[in-house]
């Protein structure tokens, strides 16, 4: 086969996976404007009452809000919690670094119906009230292996010769992390911080094992999915979608220029 048709065979099996990726969200979206309850083509007519609709729910906003409360509060504590257990590996691992770095991407590997299994019991076994505090540590526990494993891959290219001409100008050690190490890590912790926003505003299972009273966004369209699949419920999915979507190609810009600077 030549090379141009080989080309051209990649090209459409590629398109033809993209469709199959991509194709349910299009259709979402556009049935979140359909006038009819009813999702099906052809489409009766366009409308956006079903997103005024939705910014009119009071209990919509508080889900919202309390979703990017989680999403913000994991952010910062598995960003702060990951990247100092990233450095610490990169610096003293000693021969323990690939043991240490593979236990702290276990959660990665683990499904998230046993990790949301996990923390439930735990969270019974020592008697806590589930609320908004147990989601964010369900969802710290979910989002730091990734914190860790951008850190790691940054770190690969630092230079420790900077760390041992600082220490010999009489720079302590916060100094010399302030100064020198969250500089070179900034594009990191960028990618990181937008990875783990997205992760945890759009987790179901975690939140569904760890939240109390509480909703938030994702589970507000798994209640409303008991009644069927309606023009609201594919507006709210779209928001998401539209959401985590923006802030997962900012992460992925910002770690590919981490990975090709210096």
């Amino acid at each position: 086969m030549r090379r141009d048709n080989v080309k051209i065979v990649l090209g459409i099996w590629t398109g033809l996976v993209l469709l199959f990726l991509f194709a349910p969200l299009i259709i979402v979206a556009i049935f979140s404007f359909n006038t009819s309850t009813i999702s099906r083509f052809p489409l009766s007519g366009y409308t956006l009452s079903w997103y005024a609709k939705l910014f009119g729910d009071g209990m919509l906003r508080e889900a919202l809000w309390n979703s990017l409360i989680i999403a913000f509060a994991t952010v910062v504590v598995s960003c702060s919690l990951g990247i100092l257990a990233a450095v610490g590996i990169h610096r003293h691992g000693g021969r323990f670094t690939s043991g240490l770095r593979a236990f702290s991407l276990t959660p990665m590997m683990v499904p998230r119906l046993v990790i949301g299994i996990a923390l439930l019991t735990f969270y019974n076994l020592i008697q806590i009230d589930l609320s908004l505090f147990t989601v964010i540590a369900g969802h710290i526990v979910m989002t730091m292996p990734y914190v860790i494993l951008i850190a790691l891959a940054r770190l690969v290219g630092f230079e420790k010769t900077l760390e041992e001409a600082a220490w010999d100008l009489g720079a302590s050690t916060f100094t010399i992390f302030r100064e020198i190490m969250v500089p070179f890590l900034k594009p990191a912790i960028i990618a990181a911080g937008l990875m783990s926003f997205t992760l945890s505003f759009d987790e179901v299972v975690v939140t569904f094992f760890t939240t109390g009273r509480e909703n938030t966004l994702p589970m507000m369209i798994w209640s409303k999915l008991r009644f069927g699949i309606t023009p609201e419920v594919n507006a709210i999915a779209t928001i998401t979608v539209l959401i985590s979507g923006l802030f997962a190609v900012i992460a992925e810009l910002t770690l590919r220029r981490a990975q090709e600077k210096p």
